[in-house]
């Protein structure tokens, strides 16, 4: 009775090991990296970078007796910028499914920051449009902090995950020409 006991039990044991075995790694299959939704990081990184730039001389004409048309012009060109990343953000959205994990994740991280930054630089603007004279204020000072802030954050991020991008591409292309056994990612 008790060997047929420890027999049931070590069978099921087996099945369900076989179980897990077979269905282990159908459960963690992932999407492969998109070389597309790589290119568009690339390219997002760049508006980014663009962006920054443009954040951080805004600053400076806070402390400069540049007149309100200047800050105009700056604002213009942050928000081609941002509309530029948004249209990117976009195509990014529309292929998330195809991304890998890491892809999804730097996806749905970038989309609310770059949310914040144009509804923070749409602020700034109606804020310039209605105090033009008052540039040189501490209300639109903070304006102009803040959109730095906000495309420093932006900028930093879709950078990393854009280094990280090529930091795995070339791990895993020194792992094929050295031949070296690749693990699971979910061992």
């Amino acid at each position: 009775m008790k060997t047929r006991l420890i027999l049931r039990i070590s069978v099921g044991l087996a099945v369900i090991a076989l179980f897990l075995v077979i269905k282990g790694p159908v459960a963690v299959a992932q999407n492969a990296d998109s070389a597309e939704i790589s290119s568009l990081l690339s390219e997002a990184q760049h508006h980014a970078a663009l962006l920054d730039d443009d954040a951080d001389r805004l600053v400076s004409y806070t402390r400069s007796k540049l007149h309100w048309e200047s800050h105009a012009q700056q604002l213009e060109s942050m928000k081609t910028h941002v509309n530029n990343l948004g249209k990117i953000i976009g195509q990014l959205n529309d292929l998330r499914s195809e991304g890998s994990p890491w892809q999804q994740q730097a996806i749905d991280q970038i989309y609310p920051l770059l949310q914040d930054m144009a509804d923070h630089l749409t602020a700034t603007i109606n804020h310039l449009n209605e105090n033009q004279q008052r540039v040189h204020m501490p209300a639109y000072e903070d304006y102009a902090r803040g959109n730095y802030e906000l495309a420093s954050q932006t900028s930093q991020l879709i950078k990393d995950y854009v280094n990280y991008d090529k930091a795995k591409a070339k791990a895993q292309s020194l792992e094929q020409k050295l031949e070296v056994p690749v693990q699971n990612e979910g061992n």
